[in-house]
């Protein structure tokens, strides 16, 4: 799903990146509107263009929050890294695609896993975005994995329904097709191509099983945040964010 309900472009069409998305213009469960323009999230920046930064300094952004590793932000550095006009953070979360765990039977396996082993990271990531107060972005490689346990998150923070949560997770396949069989080109040596290929996608029932998790576990988003170190002031006021025009 590409166009937000009031007819507006939630994609961006950037030259350098393909999964630059606003998370606003879902409407809650309460029958709110999630905001436009404040949060967006992102696959890797490191070849926009100059009219794509341009584009999205414009947007309102001013902080960027990268969650690769070091070994990816030097291989392929943020454009925004050194940017005079932006605040940049690094806050490295586990690469799912890269993992060496054998057990691992698909993608929602590994989203468990980062909740339950990154927690004070992610909060750490919900701190950055509550003290900010222009527009914020995060990424990662694809904008699929890191990010999208970050914008779940925030979407069941903000009472989005499952179906609306899973949905923009599944939107990342359709986004990255264009450039799919060049991403498969980075697989690490630990992994065959058939088994990084399979990582690459972003199958709906990966994201139903990461939220099955969280509420299981959880209770859900802001019980999870909370446990991990984030206060009730600070969820409230991501909440407004995302939620008070």
């Amino acid at each position: 799903m590409r166009t937000a309900p009031n007819g507006l472009e939630r994609l961006l069409k950037l030259d350098g990146a393909y999964n630059v998305r606003d998370i606003g213009g879902y409407e809650t469960m309460a029958g709110e509107m999630v905001q436009r323009g404040r949060l967006f999230r992102a696959d890797g920046l490191h070849q926009l263009s100059l009219r794509d930064q341009e584009l999205i300094l414009k947007l309102g952004v001013r902080t960027i929050i990268d969650l690769r590793f070091s070994d990816e932000t030097a291989a392929k550095k943020d454009v925004f890294a050194d940017h005079q006009g932006v605040n940049y953070y690094n806050i490295s979360l586990v690469n799912p695609a890269t993992t060496k765990l054998r057990d691992i039977r698909n993608l929602g396996d590994m989203y468990k896993i980062l909740l339950d082993t990154s927690g004070p990271l992610i909060a750490e990531v919900f701190s950055r975005i509550a003290e900010t107060e222009d527009g914020l972005l995060f990424h990662c490689s694809a904008g699929k994995d890191r990010t999208g346990v970050i914008a779940a998150l925030l979407l069941d923070l903000a009472g989005v329904s499952r179906e609306t949560i899973v949905s923009d997770y599944a939107e990342t396949e359709t986004n990255l097709a264009p450039i799919i069989d060049e991403m498969v080109k980075d697989h690490p040596a630990e992994m065959s191509l058939e088994e990084y290929r399979a990582f690459m996608g972003s199958a709906p029932e990966n994201m139903e099983i990461m939220l099955d998790h969280l509420y299981s576990v959880y209770g859900g988003a802001e019980q999870y945040l909370t446990t991990n170190g984030l206060c009730a002031d600070e969820i409230e006021t991501i909440r407004h964010k995302l939620l008070q025009a």
